[in-house]
């Protein structure tokens, strides 16, 4: 449904321009807003400086905050290629990708990044657009009157961004549904605890987010087998003598 833009990284400028995608950030915000107070630790990271907005991790419940941009994007703290995060492994607390995945060639390779940077309990926060909406079928469309977005590449669907983040040991707990059009205009649900229509018709939302926990299985260390001793066992009277035996009173 989407036009996709091949080669480098796109902000998509003139669609985060118009008013509709100002209202949708707004929106977006307040999404935000329920779920980064649950988040805890010590540091806290951003990628993708979505409409340059720094206030969106402001509510993170986690003490330090940095923010991640693609190619030039110029307010970010750090930037990098999209491919390779410059942080070490298991060093940060919790992760929001702010609608990245739709903005790099390769979103499995940022997805194991994430997972590699984030510790054993470290938490995962993905926006991303529905590419099943009727907002994603009207970006396809060619238009001169108003800017569309165009992505890098194809955004999965809920369900298989789940069944991705499952792979890489994540639990996905928590899944909003949430946009400006068709069927919420402007609210948000979470479809565990939303009403059944919510749940009927939530597909065809305009953007989801997706809340996960890294979930690492115990490893168990192989060493060298220990080699069990063989006792030889105790022979009797009966079992040693073949012939009959002689009893002298």
């Amino acid at each position: 449904m989407f036009r996709f833009l091949a080669g480098k990284y796109t902000e998509s400028t003139a669609w985060l321009a118009t008013p509709r995608a100002r209202l949708f950030q707004q929106y977006e915000r307040r999404v935000l807003q329920r779920i980064l107070p649950r988040m805890t630790g010590y540091r806290c990271v951003q990628i993708g400086s979505w409409g340059n907005d720094r206030c969106a991790l402001q509510s993170a419940g986690t003490l330090c905050h940095w923010q991640l941009g693609f190619g030039d994007e110029s307010p970010a703290d750090i930037r990098f290629d999209g491919r390779h995060l410059p942080l070490a492994s298991a060093s940060v607390d919790a992760i929001v990708v702010a609608h990245g995945l739709e903005r790099v060639a390769q979103p499995h390779a940022l997805l194991r990044e994430c997972a590699r940077v984030l510790n054993a309990r470290g938490q995962l926060v993905i926006l991303a657009f529905n590419p099943l909406s009727l907002w994603a079928l009207r970006q396809g469309m060619p238009s001169h009157r108003h800017p569309t977005f165009r992505p890098c590449s194809a955004p999965p669907s809920a369900s298989r961004l789940c069944d991705w983040l499952r792979l890489l040991e994540f639990e996905p707990e928590q899944l909003w549904r949430y946009g400006l059009g068709f069927p919420f205009f402007g609210g948000a649900h979470e479809v565990a605890h939303g009403s059944r229509w919510a749940r009927c018709v939530g597909w065809s939302a305009q953007s989801y987010a997706v809340v996960a926990r890294r979930h690492v299985a115990p490893r168990t260390r192989i060493g060298r087998p220990v080699r069990a001793r063989h006792t030889r066992p105790a022979v009797g009277l009966a079992r040693h003598s073949s012939g009959r035996v002689i009893c002298r009173r």
